[in-house]
């Protein structure tokens, strides 16, 4: 009878632990730490990738129960990586950060698959606020 508790204790924990996973994808180190300090103090277990490059690599390693997805980056897009993420992880919510022509990239963004967008400058209000709205 215990180890059966103790089975279900475990698969409630991995998938508590997933659901505070975020992966950080952008370009530009400080907001990558800004977000990565930020989240890792409201108690999410963040990871934070440099390129696209680096955040399929990362996905590689782990699963994400949210991507906040840089749209412009050297190499791969925002748009191209947010393609290539929903095939290969259809369970991650994606949500792309712009500082880009908000209205077209929103549009793109959303019909290609993401759950939201976010204008940047941001403040960390409206991604707690995103957040929230997605982990409920």
């Amino acid at each position: 009878m215990r180890k059966g508790l103790t089975i279900l204790v475990q698969e409630t924990e991995s998938t508590h632990m997933l659901s505070k996973r975020i992966l950080i994808v952008d370009d530009e180190e400080g907001y990558r730490k800004v977000l990565s300090n930020s989240l890792t103090d409201l108690g999410f277990e963040t990871t934070v990738a440099a390129s696209g490059m680096d955040a399929l690599e990362e996905m590689k390693k782990k699963n994400y129960a949210v991507i906040l997805l840089d749209m412009k980056m050297p190499g791969i897009d925002g748009i191209e990586l947010l393609e290539r993420i929903l095939k290969e992880q259809l369970f991650s919510s994606i949500v792309i950060i712009t500082a880009y022509t908000y209205e077209d990239i929103a549009r793109e963004a959303i019909c290609k698959g993401a759950k939201k967008v976010i204008r940047k400058p941001f403040s960390m209000d409206e991604i707690k606020s995103c957040l929230n709205e997605l982990m409920n």
